[in-house]
């Protein structure tokens, strides 16, 4: 990770102040084999609902790096502390995929292979993104800021109502260490958003258009659509209260407010 002086940390007029991104990238969290038991799961498996949706979770983790090829060609490449963030970030959630990977693998009989046939990149129309996006500028990186406080809610959420479907020490414990993790990123994500989309009408204006238009949650392209409607209808729809705190959560960020985003993404 390249260094860079965090010479803004604790100003009120700076995105995420008191964010150090070089602690951030030294202390990122990588593999998390050797800290899970997974023979726990020969006598605990989990249940065919919660393996299909480890699956999927596991899925969208990994497609974050087509998602940040397309952030990394827009005027948010051109802010280093940000760039930094993101890689780091990448780095953690390919991690995570790695682990659910682990953990689907823990359910298959012993010696086999995992398999990469449901695997799909999906496509991403990145030179026409980079030249609209530079066209745009600068608030796209609140654009960009915004989709992951966003889909850091939802993710989040879904974690955690998907061990409360299907309680499980092991798997508990794992999510646990995946929640930490995502809950720092957010940190970053959320202060980010929330600051620039105050500072830009323009910004506001063009996150609300995307935010309308994104397949939620991000990487969700790389997955069939009844995939993505299997998520929905095993986390969400059986919690519409969940459902509506999310979506008042999303209208406290600035110009957002009545997407109603994750009622539309549950068909709810």
């Amino acid at each position: 990770m390249p260094e860079h002086q965090e010479t803004s940390v604790g100003r009120a007029d700076f995105p995420a102040p008191d964010f150090d991104v070089r602690d951030f990238a030294r202390t990122a969290a990588g593999s998390h084999r050797e800290s899970m038991d997974l023979t726990a799961y020969r006598s605990a498996p989990l249940s065919d609902a919660t393996l299909r949706i480890v699956r999927y979770l596991q899925i969208v983790e990994r497609a974050t790096m087509t998602h940040l090829r397309s952030v990394l060609v827009t005027a948010t490449h051109k802010d280093a502390r940000i760039t930094a963030f993101l890689t780091t970030w990448a780095f953690e959630k390919y991690w995570i995929a790695d682990a659910l990977e682990q953990v689907l693998l823990a359910h298959q009989p012993e010696g086999a292979e995992p398999d990469r046939s449901p695997f799909r990149t999906p496509v991403e129309r990145t030179i026409r993104e980079s030249i609209v996006a530079n066209i745009i500028g600068v608030p796209m990186i609140a654009v960009h800021m915004t989709l992951g406080t966003v889909d850091e809610w939802l993710t989040q959420a879904a974690y955690r109502r998907l061990v409360a479907l299907d309680p499980n020490p092991e798997f508990d414990r794992t999510v646990a260490t995946f929640l930490e993790i995502k809950q720092r990123q957010l940190s970053f994500f959320e202060a980010q958003s929330r600051f620039r989309l105050t500072e830009s009408p323009q910004a506001r204006k063009l996150a609300r258009k995307r935010l309308a238009k994104t397949p939620w949650p991000i990487g969700a392209k790389a997955e069939p659509a009844h995939e993505t409607h299997f998520f929905f209808d095993h986390l969400f729809v059986t919690a519409p209260a969940l459902v509506a705190e999310l979506d008042e959560r999303i209208d406290t960020l600035p110009g957002q407010s009545g997407l109603a985003l994750i009622r539309k993404a549950a068909r709810l």
